[in-house]
């Protein structure tokens, strides 16, 4: 059986003495990957900072390999455990690999002098999630998404059994989330890290997660297998949106997890991996307004077959758009001739 790196046994967290998640209990092992999916608001981030010390529990216990959280320094944590948030992070004058460096540093004493198997693991990280061209710019002079993988590789730098990711793919346009989603289950295979990670993309969620915990309104809801979390029109429950709206928009099995618009015209979709960067040229894959024809609200044309082309399209497609896309789901149902029962 592989080792438990990561449990919370009744957990309940807060500010100012005041629980916002309440009896939180789960359990990784080495080589899993545990996602919290769930609406805004609903506990995510405050889970992950109570299992990562960032906060104080107000009551029950983590504990990391066996040993409980609150008792271990925050350097021994960091030997054990990485996190990466959506934080903006500002690293005046440092380059890339300066920052990558950074997550040595639990390692390398009060001097912060790399070794040679420190500076080792840097150029490997960087090389792994492809940093190694921009490893001399400054971290000031780069995009979010670049940004988002620097941090992530400065995580991994630390070499932990325990991976915590607050929403991991933020900022990151389709290439790299699906790049870095790629990387991190390679990560958990290879390496029997334990990850635990939220996030907003669901259909990313189902497909890498071993164990998704639904959190609403403070509490777990629903804890399971992502077949399990995606059945009997659940999802609907817990975003609160009508019954059925998942499945319609979305599609109701794993061999229709993508109903709307595929990009299948592109020689190299799904996952663009190996693409050379100066050939890559995409739009984003999946649209879930597709399937509204007319009344998506987004610029389209048909073309001579009479097929919806999205080619010139920028809405939803650009990334800053998806919570527009998340806000008009009640809209999108009543469009699509559902009343609030779901009939």
């Amino acid at each position: 059986m592989t080792e438990l790196l990561l449990r919370a046994r009744d957990l309940s967290a807060g500010y100012d003495g005041k629980a916002v998640v309440r009896d939180i209990s789960f359990a990784v092992r080495s080589g899993e990957i545990l996602t919290l999916i769930g609406p805004n608001g609903a506990g995510k981030s405050t889970i992950l900072k109570s299992i990562t010390k960032q906060i104080q529990s107000i009551s029950g216990a983590v504990y990391l390999c066996d040993r409980a959280v609150s008792e271990i320094d925050l350097n021994e944590i960091a030997k054990n455990m990485s996190i990466l948030t959506t934080d903006r992070v500002r690293a005046d004058k440092l380059t890339v690999r300066d920052v990558v460096s950074l997550g040595r540093y639990p390692y390398t004493g009060t001097l912060g002098i790399l070794s040679e198997r420190d500076r080792a693991v840097v150029e490997d990280t960087l090389r792994r999630l492809r940093l190694d061209g921009l490893a001399e710019r400054g971290f000031e002079t780069l995009s979010d998404g670049q940004r988002q993988r620097v941090m992530l590789a400065r995580a991994v730098c630390q070499e932990p059994e325990v991976l915590v990711l607050d929403e991991p793919t933020s900022y990151l346009d389709v290439r790299y989330e699906l790049e870095m989603l790629s990387f991190l289950r390679a990560l958990a295979r290879e390496r029997g890290l334990a990850l635990v990670l939220s996030l907003h993309e669901l259909t990313l969620a189902r497909r890498l997660s071993d164990t998704l915990l639904c959190v609403k309104n403070g509490v777990i809801d629903r804890a399971g297998t992502p077949e399990r979390v995606f059945a009997d029109d659940y999802i609907d429950e817990l975003y609160d949106m009508p019954r059925g709206s998942y499945a319609r928009y979305f599609g109701a099995s794993e061999g229709q997890s993508h109903a709307f618009f595929q990009n299948r015209a592109c020689g190299n979709f799904p996952c663009h991996g190996g693409v050379p960067e100066a050939e890559f040229n995409c739009l984003f894959c999946y649209c879930p307004l597709y399937a509204l024809g007319e009344k998506c609200g987004g610029s389209f044309r048909y073309t001579e077959k009479g097929r919806k082309s999205c080619v010139d399209c920028p809405f939803p497609h650009e990334r800053a758009n998806y919570d527009k896309v998340l806000a008009r789901y009640p809209e999108l149902a009543a469009l699509a001739g559902r009343t609030d029962d779901g009939v």
